[in-house]
């Protein structure tokens, strides 16, 4: 196990886990590590924080999860104003759902769609957070659609 995976998934850490079920894909739900990861079963030990045992129950599900699929919390970020095509996470149904912004509203509203589902839905910016990859270690952002990244001012008019 690397020294990377013992800091971020040591006992108690806060952590998101991608859930791979179907109705499930490009969801994140957040929890606690309860027992470490190791070097043979390469699994973590995990109480979720929104996901319960069943329907009608107040029990947190406590389950086994490969480490490949979960990641530390994301670091939290500044309160920003989203544009149009840029990846995001949405809190919806308690866990954050991957998508992209497909229009932009007045009053810090934003719709987002969904691939996975093929659904669109209206969100708050408060509930959105930019989309980021957990990768060797590091935060990775989205990249920066082509005008933005060469530094090239974007004047279009969205639809505010």
């Amino acid at each position: 196990m690397e020294e990377i995976e013992r800091e971020a998934f040591k006992r108690g850490a806060r952590i998101e886990v991608n859930i791979e079920e179907p109705g499930f894909r490009g969801s994140w739900f957040t929890g606690t590590v309860i027992r470490t990861v190791t070097k043979k079963t390469r699994k973590l030990f995990i109480e979720y924080d929104t996901l319960m045992t069943d329907e009608d129950s107040q029990v947190r599900l406590r389950e086994s999860v490969n480490v490949i699929l979960a990641r530390p919390i994301p670091p939290r970020e500044r309160v920003r104003v989203f544009k149009m095509s840029e990846e995001v996470d949405a809190f919806h149904d308690d866990g954050w759902w991957e998508g992209v912004i497909t229009r932009v509203h007045e009053g810090d509203r934003y719709t987002v769609y969904f691939r996975p589902s093929k659904e669109e839905i209206e969100f708050s910016g408060t509930d959105l957070r930019l989309h980021r990859e957990w990768v060797r270690g590091d935060w990775v952002p989205p990249l920066e659609p082509e005008g933005e990244a060469a530094g090239q001012d974007d004047d279009m008019d969205e639809d505010k």
